[in-house]
Protein backbone atom coordinates (compact mmCIF):
# COMPACT_ATOMS: atom_id res chain seq x y z
CA UNK A 1 0.00 0.00 0.00
CA UNK A 2 1.67 3.38 -0.94
CA UNK A 3 1.49 6.08 1.30
CA UNK A 4 2.75 8.99 -0.81
CA UNK A 5 -0.68 9.88 -2.40
CA UNK A 6 -0.99 13.31 -3.88
CA UNK A 7 -2.66 15.88 -1.97
CA UNK A 8 -5.40 15.92 -4.89
CA UNK A 9 -5.75 12.22 -4.30
CA UNK A 10 -6.56 12.93 -0.72
CA UNK A 11 -8.54 15.71 -1.02
CA UNK A 12 -10.73 13.21 -3.45
CA UNK A 13 -10.53 10.46 -0.34
CA UNK A 14 -12.12 13.23 2.01
CA UNK A 15 -14.51 14.22 -0.39
CA UNK A 16 -15.99 11.17 -1.00
CA UNK A 17 -16.42 10.30 2.99
CA UNK A 18 -19.80 11.09 3.99
CA UNK A 19 -20.16 13.22 7.00
CA UNK A 20 -23.13 14.61 8.61
CA UNK A 21 -21.62 17.09 10.95
CA UNK A 22 -21.30 20.85 9.43
CA UNK A 23 -19.57 21.97 12.61
CA UNK A 24 -16.04 22.11 13.69
CA UNK A 25 -16.45 21.09 17.33
CA UNK A 26 -18.63 18.80 19.10
CA UNK A 27 -21.18 18.98 21.30
CA UNK A 28 -20.00 18.85 24.96
CA UNK A 29 -22.80 16.24 25.20
CA UNK A 30 -20.32 13.99 23.75
CA UNK A 31 -17.57 14.19 25.49
CA UNK A 32 -18.74 11.15 27.79
CA UNK A 33 -17.68 9.12 24.29
CA UNK A 34 -15.22 9.80 21.39
CA UNK A 35 -16.63 11.10 18.29
CA UNK A 36 -16.71 8.22 15.61
CA UNK A 37 -17.41 8.63 11.96
CA UNK A 38 -20.75 8.16 11.95
CA UNK A 39 -21.77 10.23 14.37
CA UNK A 40 -22.84 14.16 14.18
CA UNK A 41 -20.18 15.17 16.04
CA UNK A 42 -17.18 13.94 13.45
CA UNK A 43 -15.42 16.47 11.91
CA UNK A 44 -16.73 17.55 8.44
CA UNK A 45 -14.36 16.82 5.19
CA UNK A 46 -13.79 20.54 5.23
CA UNK A 47 -12.63 20.40 9.24
CA UNK A 48 -10.54 17.49 7.90
CA UNK A 49 -8.87 19.11 4.76
CA UNK A 50 -7.94 22.21 6.77
CA UNK A 51 -6.61 20.11 8.88
CA UNK A 52 -4.31 18.53 6.74
CA UNK A 53 -2.97 21.78 5.66
CA UNK A 54 -2.07 22.60 8.83
CA UNK A 55 -0.06 19.31 9.22
CA UNK A 56 1.73 20.40 6.27
CA UNK A 57 -0.26 18.02 3.92
CA UNK A 58 0.74 15.01 6.28
CA UNK A 59 -2.64 13.59 6.56
CA UNK A 60 -3.24 10.35 4.93
CA UNK A 61 -6.82 8.40 5.09
CA UNK A 62 -6.23 4.67 5.66
CA UNK A 63 -7.31 1.60 4.67
CA UNK A 64 -6.28 -1.77 5.38
CA UNK A 65 -2.86 -3.27 4.05
CA UNK A 66 -5.96 -5.94 2.06
CA UNK A 67 -7.69 -3.08 0.21
CA UNK A 68 -5.90 -3.43 -2.50
CA UNK A 69 -7.02 -7.46 -3.09
CA UNK A 70 -10.70 -6.22 -2.68
CA UNK A 71 -14.02 -4.94 -4.35
CA UNK A 72 -13.51 -1.34 -6.22
CA UNK A 73 -9.50 -0.57 -4.81
CA UNK A 74 -8.71 -3.81 -5.93
CA UNK A 75 -4.87 -3.46 -7.57
CA UNK A 76 -3.58 -6.20 -9.47
CA UNK A 77 0.39 -5.35 -8.68
CA UNK A 78 -0.22 -3.56 -5.57
CA UNK A 79 -2.32 -6.83 -4.16
CA UNK A 80 0.60 -9.31 -5.48
CA UNK A 81 3.30 -6.53 -3.67
CA UNK A 82 1.43 -6.73 0.00
CA UNK A 83 0.32 -10.79 -0.52
CA UNK A 84 4.49 -10.91 -1.45
CA UNK A 85 5.14 -8.64 1.87
CA UNK A 86 2.54 -10.20 4.32
CA UNK A 87 5.06 -11.88 6.71
CA UNK A 88 7.65 -9.24 6.04
CA UNK A 89 8.02 -7.23 9.88
CA UNK A 90 10.07 -4.63 8.31
CA UNK A 91 7.47 -3.99 5.65
CA UNK A 92 4.59 -3.98 7.93
CA UNK A 93 6.43 -1.84 10.15
CA UNK A 94 6.52 0.85 6.81
CA UNK A 95 3.09 0.49 6.32
CA UNK A 96 0.53 2.84 8.82
CA UNK A 97 -1.94 0.90 7.81
CA UNK A 98 -0.60 -2.47 8.99
CA UNK A 99 0.02 -3.91 12.28
CA UNK A 100 2.93 -6.59 13.43
CA UNK A 101 0.34 -8.91 15.23
CA UNK A 102 -2.27 -9.27 12.43
CA UNK A 103 -5.08 -10.44 14.95
CA UNK A 104 -5.40 -6.66 16.26
CA UNK A 105 -6.01 -5.35 12.81
CA UNK A 106 -9.59 -7.13 13.21
CA UNK A 107 -12.25 -6.12 15.73
CA UNK A 108 -12.82 -10.23 15.96
CA UNK A 109 -9.26 -10.69 17.22
CA UNK A 110 -9.36 -14.06 15.05
CA UNK A 111 -10.57 -13.77 11.68
CA UNK A 112 -9.21 -10.55 9.61
CA UNK A 113 -11.81 -8.33 8.34
CA UNK A 114 -9.99 -7.25 5.63
CA UNK A 115 -8.01 -10.88 4.41
CA UNK A 116 -5.52 -10.50 1.83
CA UNK A 117 -5.45 -13.66 1.00
CA UNK A 118 -9.67 -14.35 0.36
CA UNK A 119 -11.40 -13.77 -2.65
CA UNK A 120 -11.76 -10.60 -4.55
CA UNK A 121 -15.03 -10.25 -4.08
CA UNK A 122 -14.71 -10.77 -0.24
CA UNK A 123 -15.86 -7.94 1.78
CA UNK A 124 -13.13 -5.36 3.06
CA UNK A 125 -13.79 -3.46 6.33
CA UNK A 126 -12.02 -1.00 8.15
CA UNK A 127 -11.65 -3.46 11.24
CA UNK A 128 -9.17 -1.62 14.05
CA UNK A 129 -7.51 0.18 11.82
CA UNK A 130 -7.40 4.00 12.15
CA UNK A 131 -9.60 5.95 9.65
CA UNK A 132 -6.60 8.48 8.70
CA UNK A 133 -3.03 9.27 10.21
CA UNK A 134 -1.03 12.02 10.64
CA UNK A 135 2.56 10.64 9.68
CA UNK A 136 4.36 13.13 11.57
CA UNK A 137 7.73 14.60 10.89
CA UNK A 138 8.25 16.98 13.49
CA UNK A 139 7.16 17.69 16.91
CA UNK A 140 5.14 20.74 15.63
CA UNK A 141 2.93 18.49 13.68
CA UNK A 142 2.58 16.46 16.31
CA UNK A 143 1.27 18.97 18.68
CA UNK A 144 -1.08 20.28 16.04
CA UNK A 145 -2.51 16.54 15.58
CA UNK A 146 -3.00 16.32 19.36
CA UNK A 147 -4.62 19.77 19.80
CA UNK A 148 -7.36 18.75 17.00
CA UNK A 149 -7.84 15.77 18.75
CA UNK A 150 -8.52 17.04 21.55
CA UNK A 151 -10.39 19.75 20.31
CA UNK A 152 -12.59 16.98 18.36
CA UNK A 153 -13.33 14.89 20.60
CA UNK A 154 -11.08 12.34 18.81
CA UNK A 155 -9.85 8.74 19.75
CA UNK A 156 -5.94 8.90 19.48
CA UNK A 157 -3.57 5.67 18.40
CA UNK A 158 0.22 6.60 18.65
CA UNK A 159 2.21 4.18 16.48
CA UNK A 160 5.40 3.88 15.45
CA UNK A 161 6.26 0.23 13.63
CA UNK A 162 3.25 -1.91 14.46
CA UNK A 163 4.57 -4.21 17.21
CA UNK A 164 2.38 -4.33 20.20
CA UNK A 165 0.68 -7.94 21.93
CA UNK A 166 -2.31 -5.70 23.58
CA UNK A 167 -3.40 -4.17 20.29
CA UNK A 168 -2.49 -0.80 21.61
CA UNK A 169 -1.77 0.58 18.10
CA UNK A 170 -4.60 0.38 16.29
CA UNK A 171 -8.22 1.39 17.56
CA UNK A 172 -11.64 1.63 14.98
CA UNK A 173 -12.85 4.65 14.56
CA UNK A 174 -9.51 6.78 15.25
CA UNK A 175 -6.72 9.16 14.57
CA UNK A 176 -4.08 7.62 14.48
CA UNK A 177 -0.34 9.57 15.13
CA UNK A 178 2.46 8.14 13.38
CA UNK A 179 5.87 8.73 14.82
CA UNK A 180 7.71 6.16 12.33
CA UNK A 181 9.67 9.36 10.50
CA UNK A 182 11.18 10.82 13.49
CA UNK A 183 14.33 9.19 12.76
CA UNK A 184 16.73 11.26 14.52
CA UNK A 185 20.33 9.62 15.62
CA UNK A 186 22.55 11.80 17.21
CA UNK A 187 25.65 10.25 19.41
CA UNK A 188 26.58 12.72 22.20
CA UNK A 189 29.93 12.06 23.81
CA UNK A 190 28.68 13.86 27.38
CA UNK A 191 25.12 14.17 27.62
CA UNK A 192 24.10 17.38 30.27
CA UNK A 193 20.19 16.82 30.79
CA UNK A 194 18.40 20.14 30.95
CA UNK A 195 18.09 21.83 33.81
CA UNK A 196 21.89 20.56 35.66
CA UNK A 197 25.23 21.27 34.59
CA UNK A 198 26.43 17.78 35.25
CA UNK A 199 27.06 15.66 32.39
CA UNK A 200 25.70 11.23 32.49
CA UNK A 201 28.28 10.38 30.26
CA UNK A 202 27.91 8.86 26.33
CA UNK A 203 24.48 8.93 25.50
CA UNK A 204 22.33 9.14 21.90
CA UNK A 205 19.56 11.28 21.29
CA UNK A 206 16.93 9.30 19.01
CA UNK A 207 14.18 9.71 17.75
CA UNK A 208 10.93 8.05 18.21
CA UNK A 209 10.98 6.62 14.76
CA UNK A 210 14.42 4.92 14.89
CA UNK A 211 14.41 0.94 14.76
CA UNK A 212 16.55 -1.20 16.61
CA UNK A 213 18.39 -2.44 13.47
CA UNK A 214 19.08 1.33 12.52
CA UNK A 215 20.61 2.28 16.12
CA UNK A 216 22.66 -1.03 16.01
CA UNK A 217 24.27 0.35 12.41
CA UNK A 218 25.13 3.59 14.06
CA UNK A 219 26.74 1.94 16.78
CA UNK A 220 28.74 -0.15 14.73
CA UNK A 221 30.15 2.75 12.74
CA UNK A 222 30.89 4.36 16.03
CA UNK A 223 31.63 2.28 18.63
CA UNK A 224 28.81 2.16 20.79
CA UNK A 225 26.30 -0.34 22.34
CA UNK A 226 22.61 0.58 23.28
CA UNK A 227 19.81 -1.23 25.20
CA UNK A 228 17.73 -3.23 22.50
CA UNK A 229 14.83 -5.85 22.43
CA UNK A 230 15.65 -9.46 20.38
CA UNK A 231 13.94 -8.28 16.98
CA UNK A 232 15.36 -5.61 14.67
CA UNK A 233 12.37 -3.95 13.49
CA UNK A 234 11.43 -2.97 17.37
CA UNK A 235 11.10 0.70 17.94
CA UNK A 236 14.48 1.74 19.97
CA UNK A 237 12.46 4.53 22.28
CA UNK A 238 8.91 4.02 22.30
CA UNK A 239 6.82 1.64 23.50
CA UNK A 240 10.05 -0.93 24.09
CA UNK A 241 11.45 2.32 26.95
CA UNK A 242 8.33 3.03 28.11
CA UNK A 243 7.36 -0.50 28.78
CA UNK A 244 10.93 -1.37 30.54
CA UNK A 245 12.66 -2.73 28.07
CA UNK A 246 13.74 -6.84 28.20
CA UNK A 247 17.20 -7.08 26.35
CA UNK A 248 20.36 -9.16 26.06
CA UNK A 249 21.80 -6.45 28.00
CA UNK A 250 19.95 -6.51 30.72
CA UNK A 251 22.32 -8.28 32.91
CA UNK A 252 25.05 -5.67 31.71
CA UNK A 253 23.76 -2.50 32.00
CA UNK A 254 20.09 -2.88 33.11
CA UNK A 255 16.74 -2.24 31.92
CA UNK A 256 15.89 -0.37 28.95
CA UNK A 257 13.74 2.03 30.70
CA UNK A 258 17.01 2.30 33.44
CA UNK A 259 19.16 3.95 30.54
CA UNK A 260 16.47 6.58 29.45
CA UNK A 261 18.17 10.40 30.71
CA UNK A 262 15.62 12.69 28.91
CA UNK A 263 12.52 12.66 26.85
CA UNK A 264 11.12 15.30 24.52
CA UNK A 265 7.58 14.98 24.75
CA UNK A 266 4.31 16.33 23.50
CA UNK A 267 1.29 16.21 26.86
CA UNK A 268 -2.61 15.64 26.40
CA UNK A 269 -2.70 19.50 26.42
CA UNK A 270 -0.57 20.00 22.89
CA UNK A 271 2.87 21.21 25.11
CA UNK A 272 6.31 20.60 24.00
CA UNK A 273 8.05 19.27 27.03
CA UNK A 274 11.23 18.35 28.49
CA UNK A 275 11.16 15.29 31.05
CA UNK A 276 14.34 14.16 32.98
CA UNK A 277 15.34 14.20 36.28
CA UNK A 278 15.11 17.90 36.98
CA UNK A 279 12.22 19.07 34.82
CA UNK A 280 8.91 17.64 35.33
CA UNK A 281 10.80 14.65 37.33
CA UNK A 282 6.97 13.28 38.12
CA UNK A 283 6.53 12.16 34.33
CA UNK A 284 9.80 11.49 33.51
CA UNK A 285 8.98 8.59 36.54
CA UNK A 286 6.34 7.34 34.37
CA UNK A 287 7.51 7.44 31.23
CA UNK A 288 10.50 4.70 32.57
CA UNK A 289 8.43 2.27 32.47
CA UNK A 290 4.67 3.25 32.69
CA UNK A 291 3.83 1.63 29.69
CA UNK A 292 3.71 2.70 25.87
CA UNK A 293 1.02 5.17 24.54
CA UNK A 294 -0.40 6.59 28.08
CA UNK A 295 1.18 9.55 29.50
CA UNK A 296 2.46 11.75 25.99
CA UNK A 297 3.25 11.21 22.32
CA UNK A 298 7.36 10.84 22.84
CA UNK A 299 9.31 12.67 19.85
CA UNK A 300 12.77 11.79 20.89
CA UNK A 301 14.73 10.26 23.91
CA UNK A 302 17.97 10.12 24.63
CA UNK A 303 19.61 7.10 26.42
CA UNK A 304 22.81 6.08 27.93
CA UNK A 305 24.84 4.19 25.28
CA UNK A 306 27.86 2.26 26.20
CA UNK A 307 31.59 1.79 24.87
CA UNK A 308 31.72 -1.14 22.33
CA UNK A 309 33.22 -4.26 24.39
CA UNK A 310 33.73 -7.71 23.27
CA UNK A 311 31.73 -10.83 23.41
CA UNK A 312 31.10 -14.34 23.05
CA UNK A 313 27.95 -16.05 21.59
CA UNK A 314 26.48 -19.46 21.59
CA UNK A 315 24.27 -20.44 19.45
CA UNK A 316 22.16 -23.76 19.16
CA UNK A 317 19.43 -24.03 16.04
CA UNK A 318 17.50 -27.75 15.93
CA UNK A 319 15.06 -28.82 13.37
CA UNK A 320 13.09 -31.84 13.55
CA UNK A 321 11.09 -32.80 11.07
CA UNK A 322 7.22 -34.88 12.66
CA UNK A 323 7.83 -37.84 10.03
CA UNK A 324 11.51 -38.34 11.27
CA UNK A 325 10.86 -42.37 12.19
CA UNK A 326 14.22 -41.86 14.55
CA UNK A 327 12.14 -39.05 16.93
CA UNK A 328 8.67 -40.27 17.16
CA UNK A 329 7.46 -37.47 19.82
CA UNK A 330 9.31 -34.85 18.31
CA UNK A 331 7.85 -32.06 19.96
CA UNK A 332 9.36 -34.25 23.55
CA UNK A 333 12.63 -34.00 21.71
CA UNK A 334 12.59 -29.91 21.44
CA UNK A 335 11.74 -29.68 24.86
CA UNK A 336 14.09 -32.27 26.21
CA UNK A 337 17.39 -29.91 24.48
CA UNK A 338 14.90 -27.04 25.65
CA UNK A 339 15.26 -28.55 29.27
CA UNK A 340 19.38 -28.73 28.85
CA UNK A 341 19.95 -25.09 28.47
CA UNK A 342 17.73 -24.11 30.83
CA UNK A 343 19.26 -26.14 33.23
CA UNK A 344 22.48 -24.43 32.65
CA UNK A 345 21.23 -21.09 32.93
CA UNK A 346 21.93 -20.89 36.84
CA UNK A 347 25.61 -22.55 36.34
CA UNK A 348 26.10 -19.51 33.85
CA UNK A 349 24.72 -16.31 35.81
CA UNK A 350 26.66 -17.80 39.29
CA UNK A 351 30.05 -17.70 36.95
CA UNK A 352 28.91 -14.40 35.81
CA UNK A 353 25.88 -12.55 36.30
CA UNK A 354 26.11 -10.24 33.48
CA UNK A 355 25.40 -13.06 30.96
CA UNK A 356 22.06 -13.35 29.29
CA UNK A 357 20.25 -16.00 26.92
CA UNK A 358 17.71 -17.30 25.85
CA UNK A 359 16.28 -20.88 24.55
CA UNK A 360 12.61 -20.82 22.06
CA UNK A 361 10.90 -23.77 21.04
CA UNK A 362 8.59 -23.74 18.51
CA UNK A 363 6.19 -26.36 17.27
CA UNK A 364 5.37 -24.66 14.08
CA UNK A 365 2.28 -23.83 12.05
CA UNK A 366 3.26 -25.52 9.14
CA UNK A 367 2.73 -29.09 11.09
CA UNK A 368 5.54 -30.54 9.41
CA UNK A 369 8.46 -29.83 11.68
CA UNK A 370 9.28 -28.36 15.04
CA UNK A 371 13.00 -26.39 15.96
CA UNK A 372 13.85 -24.60 19.12
CA UNK A 373 16.73 -21.93 18.71
CA UNK A 374 18.66 -20.30 21.13
CA UNK A 375 21.46 -17.42 22.06
CA UNK A 376 23.79 -17.50 25.24
CA UNK A 377 26.26 -14.22 25.55
CA UNK A 378 29.02 -13.66 27.42
CA UNK A 379 30.05 -10.32 27.69
CA UNK A 380 33.33 -8.90 28.36
CA UNK A 381 35.45 -11.71 27.67
CA UNK A 382 37.43 -12.83 24.05
CA UNK A 383 38.41 -15.99 26.03
CA UNK A 384 36.69 -18.31 23.71
CA UNK A 385 38.16 -21.65 25.65
CA UNK A 386 36.83 -20.40 28.89
CA UNK A 387 33.85 -20.29 27.27
CA UNK A 388 33.84 -23.96 25.65
CA UNK A 389 34.40 -24.65 29.55
CA UNK A 390 31.99 -22.97 31.17
CA UNK A 391 29.38 -24.77 28.03
CA UNK A 392 30.81 -27.97 28.58
CA UNK A 393 28.27 -29.53 30.83
CA UNK A 394 25.66 -28.52 28.13
CA UNK A 395 27.10 -30.04 25.55
CA UNK A 396 27.56 -33.24 27.31
CA UNK A 397 23.84 -33.31 28.07
CA UNK A 398 22.94 -32.50 24.41
CA UNK A 399 25.53 -35.53 23.29
CA UNK A 400 23.59 -37.91 25.98
CA UNK A 401 20.36 -37.25 24.49
CA UNK A 402 21.52 -38.65 21.03
CA UNK A 403 20.47 -35.61 18.85
CA UNK A 404 23.30 -34.70 17.46
CA UNK A 405 22.48 -35.00 13.63
CA UNK A 406 19.09 -32.47 13.92
CA UNK A 407 21.10 -29.56 16.00
CA UNK A 408 23.74 -27.64 14.73
CA UNK A 409 25.67 -25.00 17.47
CA UNK A 410 28.39 -22.50 17.38
CA UNK A 411 30.72 -20.50 19.50
CA UNK A 412 31.75 -16.95 17.67
CA UNK A 413 33.78 -14.25 19.27
CA UNK A 414 33.12 -10.66 18.55
CA UNK A 415 35.06 -7.71 18.66
CA UNK A 416 32.15 -5.67 20.23
CA UNK A 417 28.72 -6.58 20.84
CA UNK A 418 27.71 -3.87 18.17
CA UNK A 419 28.68 -6.53 15.18
CA UNK A 420 26.25 -8.84 17.42
CA UNK A 421 23.68 -6.92 17.49
CA UNK A 422 24.00 -6.11 13.91
CA UNK A 423 22.58 -9.26 13.11
CA UNK A 424 19.43 -9.90 11.94
CA UNK A 425 16.97 -10.96 13.99
CA UNK A 426 12.81 -10.72 12.89
CA UNK A 427 10.00 -11.83 14.01
CA UNK A 428 7.38 -12.79 11.31
CA UNK A 429 4.17 -11.10 11.03
CA UNK A 430 1.18 -12.98 12.13
CA UNK A 431 -1.65 -13.65 14.05
CA UNK A 432 -0.53 -14.14 17.68
CA UNK A 433 -1.44 -13.48 21.36
CA UNK A 434 0.83 -13.93 23.87
CA UNK A 435 1.26 -14.04 27.80
CA UNK A 436 4.87 -13.95 29.91
CA UNK A 437 5.27 -14.14 33.68
CA UNK A 438 8.43 -12.99 35.56
CA UNK A 439 9.95 -15.94 37.57
CA UNK A 440 12.39 -14.70 40.17
CA UNK A 441 16.26 -15.44 40.47
CA UNK A 442 15.57 -16.67 43.97
CA UNK A 443 13.97 -19.83 42.14
CA UNK A 444 15.85 -19.67 38.93
CA UNK A 445 19.09 -20.52 41.04
CA UNK A 446 17.29 -22.62 43.52
CA UNK A 447 18.45 -26.31 43.36
CA UNK A 448 15.03 -27.68 42.08
CA UNK A 449 14.21 -23.73 40.41
CA UNK A 450 14.94 -25.16 36.40
CA UNK A 451 12.68 -28.30 37.23
CA UNK A 452 9.98 -26.62 38.65
CA UNK A 453 9.93 -23.99 35.51
CA UNK A 454 10.02 -26.67 32.68
CA UNK A 455 7.62 -29.12 34.35
CA UNK A 456 5.20 -26.54 34.65
CA UNK A 457 5.74 -25.35 31.39
CA UNK A 458 6.26 -28.10 29.47
CA UNK A 459 4.03 -30.47 31.12
CA UNK A 460 0.87 -29.85 28.72
CA UNK A 461 -0.57 -30.46 25.30
CA UNK A 462 0.52 -27.98 22.54
CA UNK A 463 -0.88 -27.06 19.35
CA UNK A 464 0.76 -25.89 15.85
CA UNK A 465 1.92 -22.61 16.12
CA UNK A 466 2.66 -22.61 19.69
CA UNK A 467 5.88 -21.61 20.78
CA UNK A 468 8.06 -20.91 24.03
CA UNK A 469 10.31 -18.41 25.12
CA UNK A 470 12.65 -18.63 28.30
CA UNK A 471 14.71 -15.70 28.80
CA UNK A 472 17.76 -14.99 31.18
CA UNK A 473 17.03 -11.01 30.72
CA UNK A 474 17.00 -9.88 34.36
CA UNK A 475 19.67 -10.23 37.43
CA UNK A 476 22.86 -8.56 37.05
CA UNK A 477 22.80 -5.03 36.86
CA UNK A 478 18.92 -5.06 36.73
CA UNK A 479 19.00 -6.46 40.09
CA UNK A 480 21.63 -4.12 41.09
CA UNK A 481 19.41 -1.05 39.80
CA UNK A 482 17.32 -1.95 42.74
CA UNK A 483 17.36 1.40 45.15
CA UNK A 484 19.40 3.10 42.53
CA UNK A 485 17.35 3.93 39.83
CA UNK A 486 13.97 5.19 40.73
CA UNK A 487 10.78 4.60 37.99
CA UNK A 488 7.23 3.50 37.18
CA UNK A 489 9.08 0.09 36.12
CA UNK A 490 7.45 -3.10 38.13
CA UNK A 491 9.38 -3.32 41.08
CA UNK A 492 9.53 -6.99 40.66
CA UNK A 493 11.98 -6.74 37.59
CA UNK A 494 14.37 -6.28 40.58
CA UNK A 495 13.90 -9.51 41.79
CA UNK A 496 13.49 -11.72 38.69
CA UNK A 497 16.25 -13.65 36.75
CA UNK A 498 14.19 -14.68 33.86
CA UNK A 499 10.71 -13.70 31.78
CA UNK A 500 9.13 -16.76 30.23
CA UNK A 501 6.67 -16.21 27.41
CA UNK A 502 4.20 -17.84 25.38
CA UNK A 503 2.76 -17.32 21.89
CA UNK A 504 -0.27 -18.87 19.95
CA UNK A 505 -0.27 -18.12 16.29
CA UNK A 506 -3.66 -17.47 15.08
CA UNK A 507 -6.21 -17.74 13.45
CA UNK A 508 -7.26 -20.55 15.81
CA UNK A 509 -10.44 -21.84 17.20
CA UNK A 510 -11.25 -23.34 20.36
CA UNK A 511 -7.48 -23.57 20.75
CA UNK A 512 -7.05 -20.27 21.56
CA UNK A 513 -9.71 -20.15 24.35
CA UNK A 514 -7.60 -22.94 25.66
CA UNK A 515 -4.47 -21.15 25.47
CA UNK A 516 -6.39 -18.39 27.38
CA UNK A 517 -7.74 -20.43 29.86
CA UNK A 518 -5.43 -23.34 30.52
CA UNK A 519 -2.37 -22.81 29.35
CA UNK A 520 -1.67 -19.16 30.04
CA UNK A 521 -2.96 -19.63 34.33
CA UNK A 522 0.13 -22.23 34.34
CA UNK A 523 2.65 -19.88 33.60
CA UNK A 524 1.21 -18.28 36.21
CA UNK A 525 1.34 -21.12 38.27
CA UNK A 526 5.08 -21.51 38.21
CA UNK A 527 5.73 -19.39 40.95
CA UNK A 528 3.62 -18.29 44.29
CA UNK A 529 3.47 -15.04 44.65
CA UNK A 530 3.62 -14.44 41.36
CA UNK A 531 6.10 -11.34 41.03
CA UNK A 532 3.70 -9.96 37.52
CA UNK A 533 4.32 -9.95 34.30
CA UNK A 534 5.93 -7.84 31.28
CA UNK A 535 3.24 -5.71 29.46
CA UNK A 536 5.16 -5.49 26.02
CA UNK A 537 4.49 -9.37 25.95
CA UNK A 538 1.29 -9.88 27.80
CA UNK A 539 -2.12 -11.49 27.51
CA UNK A 540 -4.69 -8.78 26.38
CA UNK A 541 -6.57 -10.02 29.31
CA UNK A 542 -4.18 -10.54 31.85
CA UNK A 543 -6.02 -10.79 35.38
CA UNK A 544 -5.42 -7.25 37.80
CA UNK A 545 -2.95 -6.12 34.94
CA UNK A 546 -2.23 -2.99 36.89
CA UNK A 547 -0.69 -5.10 39.92
CA UNK A 548 0.73 -8.02 37.42
CA UNK A 549 2.34 -4.98 34.84
CA UNK A 550 3.51 -2.28 37.88
CA UNK A 551 3.03 -3.72 40.97
CA UNK A 552 3.31 -1.70 43.68
CA UNK A 553 4.18 1.62 41.60
CA UNK A 554 0.37 1.94 39.99
CA UNK A 555 -1.00 4.05 41.93
CA UNK A 556 1.32 6.55 41.59
CA UNK A 557 1.45 5.98 38.14
CA UNK A 558 -2.46 6.53 38.21
CA UNK A 559 -2.06 9.63 40.12
CA UNK A 560 0.59 10.83 37.71
CA UNK A 561 -1.76 10.24 34.77
CA UNK A 562 -4.67 12.00 35.91
CA UNK A 563 -2.13 14.88 36.43
CA UNK A 564 -0.89 14.90 32.87
CA UNK A 565 -4.24 13.53 31.10
CA UNK A 566 -7.21 14.23 33.09
CA UNK A 567 -9.46 13.88 30.21
CA UNK A 568 -7.89 10.51 28.80
CA UNK A 569 -7.10 11.57 25.54
CA UNK A 570 -3.97 8.93 25.71
CA UNK A 571 -5.60 5.50 26.51
CA UNK A 572 -4.65 2.11 25.57
CA UNK A 573 -5.60 -1.31 26.29
CA UNK A 574 -4.66 -2.09 29.93
CA UNK A 575 -2.62 0.58 30.07
CA UNK A 576 -2.56 3.42 33.23
CA UNK A 577 -6.20 4.18 33.77
CA UNK A 578 -8.10 2.20 31.10
CA UNK A 579 -10.08 0.63 33.55
CA UNK A 580 -11.75 4.02 33.16
CA UNK A 581 -12.78 3.66 29.92
CA UNK A 582 -15.11 0.25 28.39
CA UNK A 583 -14.43 -1.30 25.24
CA UNK A 584 -12.22 -0.04 22.81
CA UNK A 585 -11.53 3.34 25.12
CA UNK A 586 -14.27 5.33 23.37
CA UNK A 587 -16.53 6.15 26.25
CA UNK A 588 -15.93 6.66 29.65
CA UNK A 589 -17.42 4.14 32.29
CA UNK A 590 -16.02 6.04 35.55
Amino acid sequence: MHISWPPVILSLLLLAISFKSTTSAPDPSHRKCRCLPNDPCWPSAQTWSSFNQSVNGHLISLRPIGAVCHGHEFNEAECALAQQNTYNAQWRASQPGALQSTNWESRSQTLLDCDLNSPREAPCTQGRIPVYTVLAESAEEIQTAVRFARDQNLRVVIRNTGHNALGQSSGPGSLQINTSRLKRIEPVPDFIPQGIGASVGQAATLGAGVLALEVAQVGLDQGFTSIMGLCNTVGSVGGFIQGGGVSLLGPLYGMGSDNAVEFNVVTAEGDLVVANAFQNADLFWALRGGGGGTFGIVVNTTIRVFGDVPGIAFSLYAQISRQDPRYPDSVKAIFDITRQIVGIFPALRRADDATSGYVTPDITLNSTTVQVLSEILFPNTTNIDSIRQRLRPLMAALDDLGFSPVYTTTLTAFPGLSTFFNLTRLIPATGRLEGSVMVSERLLLSRNGPSRILDVTLGHAYVNGDQLEFFMSAGGQVKKNKGVIDSGLNPAWREAGMLVSLRRILPTSSATKRFANSLLPALRRIETPRLGSYINAADPDEPGFQRAFWGSNYERLYQIKQKWDRDGLFVVNSGVGSEDWGAEQICRVR
